[in-house]
């Protein structure tokens, strides 16, 4: 774990010493989540607005953590686990609005899963997973299996920190399952994996953008300038998705196979998360013994920066 911080903190210092001057510089991840800041980004949307913003991807939570942590970013495309344990530590970081995205869960070609019901026969025995402990596929993954009446102890954690090996290393099956998010979920199964379950099924899925209390604090300005710029990108792309396709799977960094496979969602004007969700996923973390106690909504949430017919 110590190299892996110590790697993570090399390439965070790389980001910094490469970017240039921003007003605000945040964070992606190769999901579907990111593509309303992908289209803003290349049609101008944050310079229209008055506010200029770097946009830097990321491929792994723990490095795009440890750069929020380090300041090497203002906010990020995250979700609510990571909210909560942010708050948790103490470290200044709020839940800006919801975002938008859907994960699967996936099994192997050749892991002899082909659905659920498959992988409740295997009960007692245990099903290597590759997932990352205490994260939104860890939190997602349990419920997907829960609502199926799947034991969820049939799980045994492989951790895959990066999303594309997690991807290859399901593929070539030295793993039996995983859970990721859209787009590479359609790119695994076009390469012959089999989707168990849908987490589209379960409502809305807790994935966040949220902005250090710094930045909150500091660039209260650009960051609602940020989001008219987010609600003008989303008109956008439900306007016309093919003509930001090729521009999304650049700017995210996806296999080129997406380019062709990719299913570009509808998305809504930015809106902040239910206070039944925040508690769902505190409910959860106290369960595992992440956190000592659920936060307040009020402590997470910081509705004050969208359009007030948005909240």
């Amino acid at each position: 774990m110590k190299r892996r911080c110590v790697v993570a903190m090399f390439g965070i210092l790389l980001v910094v010493a490469g970017a240039g001057w921003s007003d605000l510089r945040v964070g992606l991840m190769p999901a579907y989540n990111s593509i309303p800041l992908v289209v803003a980004e290349k049609d101008g949307l944050f310079e229209a607005e008055g506010v200029k913003v770097e946009l830097l991807p990321f491929s792994s939570q723990l490095n795009r953590e440890t750069a929020l942590q380090a300041g090497a970013i203002d906010g990020t495309v995250s979700d609510m686990i990571n909210a909560i344990q942010a708050w948790s530590r103490g470290f200044g970081a709020r839940v800006t609005s919801a975002s938008e995205g859907n994960f699967s869960l996936l099994a192997a070609p050749g892991s002899g899963l082909r659905t659920l019901d498959d992988w409740k026969r295997r009960a007692p025995g245990r099903i290597r997973t590759g997932l990352l402990e205490n994260s939104i596929v860890y939190y997602l993954t349990e419920r997907m299996l829960i609502a199926a009446g799947a034991d969820t102890a049939t799980i045994e954690l492989v951790p895959i920190l990066q999303l594309p090996a997690r991807l290859e290393m399901l593929i070539a099956g030295q793993i039996e399952a995983a859970t990721l998010p859209e787009p590479l979920a359609t790119v695994a199964e076009a390469r012959g994996a089999h989707r168990l379950a849908d987490a589209e099924a379960l409502g809305p899925t807790p994935g966040v953008l949220l902005f250090t209390k710094k930045a909150l604090a500091d660039k209260g300005r650009e960051i609602s300038a940020f989001y008219r710029a987010y609600d003008r990108a989303v008109a956008a792309v439900n306007a016309d998705p093919e003509s930001y396709r090729q521009a999304i799977v650049d700017r995210c960094e996806f296999p080129p196979a997406v380019t062709r496979l990719m299913r570009i969602p509808r998305f809504h004007a930015a809106f902040v998360p239910e206070p039944a969700e925040v508690a769902a996923v505190a409910t959860w973390m106290c369960a595992k013994g992440l956190v000592p106690a659920a936060p307040a909504y009020d402590e997470i949430v910081s509705p004050g920066f969208l359009r007030a017919g948005n909240r």
